[in-house]
C-alpha cells in the first residue's frame, strides 16, 4: 500500500487533484469517479434501510447551533457565512483594491454546515414523536482546522453522509449495533481491513472538557479506523450516541 503523501502526489501529477485552499480539493479524473461510486454506494445502502432521505441546506443558524450546545463544544471549527456590503462606495473601493479579501462584510448570521445532524434536531425540536425516527442526508461540511489540514484526510470542506435515530434509548442502542454491521460489511467488501475503537473527539474547546471526559467514560463515541500506508490509520466513519 503506498503512503498517503505518494498518492497525494501522484494524484496532484495526473492533474486530478488540485486545492484552491488549504483543506479545499477538487477532485477530476478517476479520483473523481472513485468518489462519486462511493457516495451513490453509501446513499443507497442508506436508503434501501431507511428510505427518508432529507435535502438539508448549506448553511445553518446560530440558534440551533447554540441550542445543540455547539459553540461550548466545537466553536473553533465553525466558518461563517457573510456577504459584502451593499455600501456603493464600499463596494467601488473593494473592486478597485488590490487584495479584496480585505473586503468590508456584514455580521454573520449563518454559517456553513459543520455536520448534518443539526439540522435534523433543528426541524424534530419541539415535535412530540409517537414512532422511532431514522433519517439519512448528505452535504458538503465545514471544519476549520487550522495547521491540521492535510490533503483527502483531514480538509476544510468535505462530503458527509450521516443517519440519526431519533428514539428510546435502548431502541438507539439497538439500531446503532445494527448500522455498525453494515457500515462494516461495507468496507469490508471494498477490501478496505476496517476495525473499530472507542473514541473521543479531540477538539473539544476548553470550555468543553467535561463532555469530552464523559464522551469517553461512556464510551459515546466509536470510530471506523482504516488503514493507509502501512503505518497509519484514519477514521472513515463514527458511531455517536
Amino acid at each position: 500500500m503506498l503512503p498517503p503523501d505518494e498518492i497525494v502526489r501522484a494524484l496532484r501529477e495526473r492533474g486530478e487533484l488540485s486545492e484552491s485552499a488549504p483543506g479545499i480539493v477538487m477532485l477530476r479524473g478517476d479520483a473523481a469517479r472513485v468518489m462519486n461510486a462511493l457516495e451513490q454506494t453509501i446513499a443507497a445502502l442508506c436508503v434501501a434501510d431507511w428510505p427518508e432521505e432529507w435535502r438539508v441546506p448549506p448553511a445553518i443558524d446560530f440558534a440551533a447551533l447554540a441550542r445543540a450546545d455547539y459553540f461550548a463544544s466545537f466553536p473553533q471549527w465553525l466558518t461563517l457565512a457573510s456577504h459584502l456590503s451593499d455600501d456603493e462606495s464600499a463596494l467601488r473601493q473593494i473592486a478597485e483594491h488590490n487584495d479584496p479579501s480585505r473586503a468590508a462584510v456584514t455580521p454573520p448570521k449563518a454559517a456553513l454546515n459543520p455536520a448534518v445532524c443539526y439540522h435534523v434536531y433543528s426541524s424534530l425540536a419541539g415535535h412530540v414523536l409517537d414512532a422511532p425516527r431514522v433519517i439519512t442526508a448528505q452535504s458538503t461540511c465545514w471544519r476549520h482546522e487550522g495547521a491540521h489540514h492535510v490533503p483527502l484526510a483531514r480538509q476544510w470542506a468535505f462530503t458527509m453522509r450521516e443517519i440519526v435515530f431519533v428514539g428510546a434509548a435502548t431502541d438507539a442502542r439497538l439500531f446503532l449495533d445494527r448500522t455498525r454491521s453494515r457500515v462494516l460489511g461495507l468496507a469490508h467488501a471494498l477490501g478496505l481491513d476496517p476495525t473499530v475503537v472507542a473514541a473521543t473527539d479531540p477538539f473539544f474547546a476548553p470550555t468543553a472538557r467535561g463532555k469530552q471526559l464523559l464522551q469517553q467514560l461512556e464510551e459515546l463515541k466509536h470510530e471506523m479506523m482504516l488503514p493507509i500506508g502501512a503505518d497509519a490509520r484514519i477514521a472513515g466513519s463514527s458511531f455517536n450516541l
